[in-house]
């Protein structure tokens, strides 16, 4: 089979034609826009408020109710708000001279968080089978399993550890997400013991070969994924990670062949085996 040719099925599908160099030149130096799912969640709480909400079994994205409307979803009637430490000014009064404080800070128990689980709204978008290209066919093909995602992060889209991928339920493109980490995997990111000596240890290198796997994985799927990412997202984010730097030719290297991988796990047995 000539790379990245469809088949299946169907009727034969003529090959699919992309300028890969262009793609990767593209994906490196047009400027991108920041995806706003990446800062709607921009409260930051201290660790031990942190810990103090995972003690009252919190494992998910959390807002206020205020917060969680302004995302466009409703607080369940019922549903128990969660609690967190706030620091409220008190007035002194036992001050005793000038030099002492007019106030200090003390610290409140307030409930006032919810979990994404607490809120209801328009069903989140799930993928659109694509074809004959399957994610779970290529998630049980490379030894993946999705888990819940359990991280009091809202901002982030997902994460991945072992063999296993998590994917934020409020994630905004969810199946380019999925691909993102699957790449992780496949990278040999998650795996510290064994990796491979040629993967790169800077973080920003790992992010630009899951990103860039991903967007050329999709771009192998066809012209019917392409609208489940913002290519313009990402090349923000991995040019956002790369800062100045410029990817190896070993590392755009892994990058086709990984994707090559993840695009041929997700197609039906019969075209594989051609």
């Amino acid at each position: 089979m000539p790379p990245f040719e469809r088949r299946g099925s169907k009727a034969e599908q003529p090959p699919i034609e992309v300028d890969w160099p262009k793609v990767m030149e593209d994906l490196l130096n047009i400027p991108g826009e920041q995806l706003a799912a990446y800062s709607r969640f921009r409260r930051q709480l201290s660790l031990g408020n942190q810990a103090l909400l995972m003690s009252q079994g919190l494992l998910e994205p959390f807002n206020t109710y205020r917060g969680w409307g302004e995302l466009g979803r409703q607080v369940k009637r019922g549903a128990k708000a969660k609690a967190i430490l706030r620091p409220i000014q008190v007035k002194n009064h036992n001050a005793k001279s000038e030099d002492d404080p007019e106030t200090f800070t003390k610290f409140k128990l307030v409930h006032s968080e919810f979990g994404v689980s607490d809120t209801e709204g328009d069903d989140l978008p799930e993928y659109e089978p694509l074809d004959d290209w399957r994610i779970e066919t290529a998630l049980g093909r490379l030894a993946i399993t999705e888990v819940p995602y359990q991280s009091l992060d809202g901002n982030s889209q997902g994460h991945s550890f072992g063999r296993n991928i998590a994917i934020n339920p409020l994630a905004a493109y969810p199946f380019k997400t999925r691909l993102h980490e699957i790449a992780h995997v496949e990278l040999g990111h998650t795996t510290k013991d064994e990796q491979p000596e040629d993967v790169p240890h800077a973080r920003g290198h790992k992010e630009f070969e899951a990103e860039a796997t991903a967007v050329f994985t999709i771009k192998k799927i066809g012209a019917s994924a392409l609208t489940l990412m913002n290519e313009s997202a990402s090349r923000n984010y991995v040019q956002g990670w790369l800062k100045d730097e410029k990817p190896t030719d070993r590392s755009i290297q892994r990058v086709f062949s990984t994707s090559d991988r993840i695009y041929k796990a997700g197609l039906p047995e019969e075209v594989t085996s051609e």
